[in-house]
């Protein structure tokens, strides 16, 4: 398994996740959910490596995948 900006996004996101569920606050989001945002984000980044093949080329692509997502994600809060 090679490694992406999706994959190192993924593996975040799961310790950040998994390290909240010890505390004494509100759960952050269900295992169902997790469990969706991994096959996700796995498929979109099996998506990424199936229409490229250039690595260089994927890890430009994703990057700015990842950063147009956060930044819709800050707009949509916002709002």
């Amino acid at each position: 398994m090679k490694l992406t900006p999706l994959n190192i996004a993924l593996a975040c996101v799961l310790v950040w996740v998994i390290s909240e569920w010890g505390s004494e606050q509100e759960q952050i989001m269900s295992w169902a959910w997790l469990l969706a945002l991994t096959i996700f984000l796995a498929l979109i980044d099996l998506g990424f490596r199936l229409f490229f093949k250039d690595l260089k080329r994927i890890w430009i692509l994703q990057i700015g995948f990842i950063l147009l997502v956060g930044i819709l994600m800050v707009i949509l809060k916002i709002q």
